[in-house]
C-alpha cells in the first residue's frame, strides 16, 4: 500500500442547486473522458469519483481536462502517489508495479527514467495546477444536489472495519478522519455494501456496466482497467447513466 506523506483533506462539501454529473474511474483515459464530456449538457458542473491516473496512456491530458473544466471529487488510491510525487515528497516505486500501471502517466509527464532519483528530480514537469489540485482532492465528499444528499468515496464502505456504536451518518467521516486508506483500497463489492444514510457514490472495482442498487451508485466500468472497458458518469440528482467507449 502507498504511503502518502502530502496532508489530505478528510471531507469536502459541495452543494449545487442545478443537476451534475460525476464520473467513475477514468485511468488515463483522456479520449474516452474527452468524447463523455461531449456528451454531457455544456457547462454541466464535474465531479470525479478518483483513480484518475495510471494504465491509460494520458494521464496528463486527463488532468488538464478536468482542471480545464473546473472539476471537483475525491481523491482515489491510484493518485496517492501522483500527489506526493508531484509535491516533491519523494516515489513510491509500488507505482511502477504492473497492478498499478504507474510508468504510463510517468511517460505522460515526459518521464522516461525508471531510476528513482531520476524521477524524484522530475517533479517540477507536474504543472503546479495539476499539483494543486490533486492536493484539494478529500478521501470523501459531503454532496448535496437539488436538495438530495450522497456520499462520493472512492472504494465504498468497507465491511471489514468495525463500525459499532456509529450512527450511519457518522460512519464515512469517522473512518475518513481515522482511517482514509480504508476508503481508498478494499475491494468493496457494491452488493454488500452496508446502507448508510444516504447513497454512496463509489468507482474502485470495475464493472462490466454501471449499478444502481438503492444504496449504492457504482460508476466504474473499467476504463483503462478491463478489455473493452469503458467510462460512465451518473447525472445527479436523476440517477441516469452516460457511458462511452
Amino acid at each position: 500500500m502507498l504511503a502518502t506523506l502530502t496532508p489530505i483533506v478528510a471531507i469536502g462539501t459541495a452543494v449545487y442547486a442545478e443537476p451534475v454529473a460525476v464520473i467513475g474511474d477514468v485511468h488515463g483515459c483522456a479520449g474516452l473522458l474527452r468524447t463523455l464530456l461531449s456528451r454531457l449538457p455544456a457547462g454541466m458542473p464535474i465531479l470525479v469519483a478518483g483513480d484518475l491516473c495510471d494504465r491509460g496512456p494520458d494521464s496528463r491530458g486527463v488532468i488538464d481536462t478536468l482542471v480545464a473544466r473546473g472539476a471537483r471529487g475525491v481523491l482515489g488510491n491510484h493518485d496517492l502517489w501522483l500527489r506526493d510525487w508531484a509535491c516533491g515528497n519523494g516515489f513510491d516505486r509500488f507505482a511502477l508495479h504492473p497492478a498499478m500501471g504507474g510508468a504510463a502517466t510517468l511517460s505522460s509527464y515526459c518521464v522516461e527514467s525508471r531510476s528513482t532519483g531520476t524521477i524524484e528530480a522530475e517533479a517540477w514537469r507536474v504543472p503546479p495546477l495539476h499539483r494543486d489540485w490533486l492536493c484539494s482532492l478529500p478521501v470523501a465528499l459531503d454532496l448535496e444536489v437539488m436538495g438530495e444528499r450522497y456520499w462520493l468515496v472512492h472504494a465504498g464502505v468497507p465491511a471489514t472495519e468495525s463500525l459499532a456504536g456509529l450512527a450511519s451518518h457518522e460512519v464515512i467521516p469517522h473512518l475518513a478522519r481515522t482511517k482514509p486508506a480504508s476508503l481508498l483500497w478494499p475491494k468493496n463489492e457494491p452488493d454488500d455494501m452496508l446502507p448508510l444514510d444516504r447513497t454512496v457514490l463509489m468507482g474502485h472495482v470495475p464493472l462490466r456496466k454501471p449499478l444502481d442498487t438503492g444504496a449504492v451508485l457504482a460508476i466504474d466500468t473499467g476504463a483503462g482497467t478491463i478489455p473493452g472497458g469503458r467510462l460512465t458518469a451518473v447525472i445527479l440528482p436523476e440517477r441516469r447513466f452516460v457511458t462511452v467507449g
